[in-house]
């Protein structure tokens, strides 16, 4: 296949594109100079172009669509085949600008969903990419983990149990979604804020709620440092003298990676602020301790605590 540059800085990889505006295809047509039937043909056959659909069905197109089509035009231009140009583009990842709604309707968190299901269910990263994307150019980051991100990782983990997903499946659906969290983690640790210090409890893989409590908090201004699965909580006590974080948070999905631990979960709440997090967090391993039990959901814990001037006092 013939090895083609990225063709400008605003435009090539990783490059933000422009914020977000969006446009029925007729209006596409008349910025990208293709016909409308033209582009029609390259959305159905290449996927080069995902319109966004409203609650009355009509089909939206974004800046992103519009990079997209002058990026296969460049290609064309230096001598490739339509389908060549088109893998060409569809293997390039643009950043995009974050939308700014608080609010996804019922009926596009439900297309969105299964739009996921049917490209992750068939290894197609491309495609689940796509959905993504079109959501944060429309919603705040956390806005598409609290309505889309979240509820599908749950589903993801129903089907499995239930049989109605394999092994593989669920792996790769996992390990698509860990990747994009991360990467709205990046830079968390910047700011002028209180530093928070997650971590998982020992033995505990499952990072998806602390990662998004994670990113939900540093929204609100906090600095976090993130010391990942399976952290024993003598390495989170060892982390948190050197950094002396304002808060603390230790996450288990489930029961069992919490057991026997009540100790250490004491001394670190009588050092800092801390607190325990996660569908496995009881009441019962930090009863008479001054470590408290987060509740919520990642999202509505990490805006329950917003911008503090400090994290908040520990129980009596």
């Amino acid at each position: 296949m013939t090895s083609v540059q990225p063709v400008s800085r605003s435009l090539g990889a990783g490059e933000p594109a422009p914020a977000a505006a969006w446009m029925r295809i007729g209006e596409l047509s008349e910025r990208v100079g293709v016909s409308v039937d033209r582009l029609r043909v390259w959305e159905r056959r290449y996927g080069l172009i995902t319109p966004r659909r409203t609650g009355g069905r009509q089909r939206l197109y974004s800046t992103v669509d519009e990079a997209r089509v002058r990026l296969m035009l460049r290609y064309l231009d230096r001598g490739m085949s339509p389908r060549q140009a088109a893998e060409e583009v569809s293997a390039l990842r643009l950043s995009v600008r974050p939308g700014a709604g608080a609010a996804i309707g019922a009926d596009e968190v439900s297309e969105a969903h299964q739009a996921m299901r049917a490209h992750l269910d068939r290894y197609d990263e491309t495609g689940a990419q796509r959905v993504l994307e079109r959501l944060f150019l429309a919603y705040a980051p956390v806005t598409v983990l609290r309505h889309v991100v979240l509820p599908y990782l749950a589903e993801v983990g129903d089907r499995w149990a239930h049989g109605h997903l394999s092994v593989a499946q669920e792996h790769f659906a996992s390990n698509f979604l860990q990747a994009r969290l991360l990467a709205l983690a990046r830079g968390w640790d910047r700011g002028l804020g209180p530093r928070a210090l997650l971590a998982c409890a020992p033995d505990e893989q499952h990072t998806f709620g602390l990662v998004s409590f994670g990113i939900a908090l540093h929204r609100h201004g906090w600095r976090i440092t993130y010391l990942g699965a399976g952290t024993p909580l003598e390495m989170t006590e060892q982390a948190a003298g050197d950094i002396s974080p304002e808060l603390v948070v230790v996450s288990a999905a489930m029961p069992e990676r919490l057991d026997g631990h009540r100790e250490a979960l004491a001394r670190l709440g009588n050092a800092f602020p801390c607190a325990i997090a996660g569908a496995g967090a009881r009441e019962a391993f930090i009863a008479g301790t001054r470590v408290r039990l987060l509740e919520q959901d990642p999202i509505t814990g990490a805006d329950q605590l917003g911008v503090p001037a400090c994290a908040y006092p520990p129980s009596a």
